[in-house]
């Protein structure tokens, strides 16, 4: 008998053993998407399980560079450029290995509150006479000063430049960048004026939405700060849409919900679900 119990509490610590060591194993593949965001998730990034989790991936970031340079970019000139043009940065790095938006974050009159931001500036006169490249990458650079700092020696990966968007009044065109800057959280961790949003977020029906009110597109924010919306709100979702590229999972949130007649598909059953009957229906009222 006390062979039996012996044999019983061997076999019952190794259990535990591989239980612990599970468990330890399973906390290092989570990561958190961002302590402030709305809709926090766990993701499997570690070990690439997760499709959000490749996004950024060297050769996923080469092909983004390659489709915004076969892209026919729609270029605004004329009147509005008059006011002058803009740079917006799109700041994508990994925050923990998760892929993420990085976003500045302050308080906004026109909104009574606290916002998102993309980081920007304005496109210097000089800079033109190179050429609207050399123009549009060294405002983007300024750009990211708002982010780390003039002192900051993060190596910035500039991906290339989406659609051309005029900024709320209408009167500043504004050329959207993409770039990719690295795993962010230290530079992001405890801070009030940056945030760092999930892809897995920001790329779901969770975390972008159709706003008809302003300028047709509007995306989650953090627990203490407004979204994007307006012309930053669609310079967003546009460069998503080449993040996301041929992937279906992420064709509802991206496109689908901005077609009129849209209803949005009921999720998947689990797998070995018993498909529900009328009877059930009228069953459980």
């Amino acid at each position: 008998m006390s062979r039996r119990l012996a044999r019983v509490a061997r076999s019952s610590a190794r259990a535990l053993e591989r239980a612990r060591g599970g468990d330890a194993n399973a906390a290092r593949a989570l990561t958190t998407t961002t302590a402030t965001t709305a809709t926090t998730r766990a993701m499997a990034t570690r070990d690439g399980d997760s499709a959000t989790a490749r996004l950024l991936r060297e050769d996923e970031r080469a092909r983004i560079a390659r489709d915004l340079r076969a892209m026919a970019t729609r270029k605004l000139d004329g009147d509005a450029s008059a006011h002058g043009r803009r740079v917006a940065l799109v700041p994508l790095g990994t925050y923990n290995e998760d892929p993420c938006v990085v976003v500045t974050v302050s308080e906004d009159m026109m909104r009574r509150g606290r916002a998102c931001a993309l980081p920007s500036a304005a496109v210097e006169e000089w800079t033109l006479l190179e050429s609207a490249s050399v123009a549009t990458t060294s405002a983007a650079k300024r750009a990211k000063e708002a982010l780390f700092g003039k002192d900051d020696k993060t190596v910035v990966e500039m991906l290339g430049a989406t659609h051309d968007v005029l900024d709320v009044r209408g009167r500043t065109v504004v050329t959207p960048v993409l770039a990719y800057m690295g795993e962010i959280g230290e530079k992001v961790r405890g801070r009030s004026d940056v945030a760092a949003i999930s892809l897995s977020t920001l790329m779901s029906l969770d975390g972008v939405a159709p706003d008809a009110k302003n300028g047709g597109v509007r995306f989650i924010g953090t627990l203490a700060a407004a979204g994007l919306e307006g012309y930053e709100a669609a310079a967003l979702h546009a460069a998503l849409r080449v993040v996301a590229g041929p992937r279906l999972e992420y064709k509802e949130a991206l496109y689908d919900q901005f077609v009129a007649g849209y209803k949005r598909r009921a999720p998947p059953a689990p797998p070995g679900a018993k498909p529900s009957t009328p009877e059930d229906d009228r069953a459980t009222g």
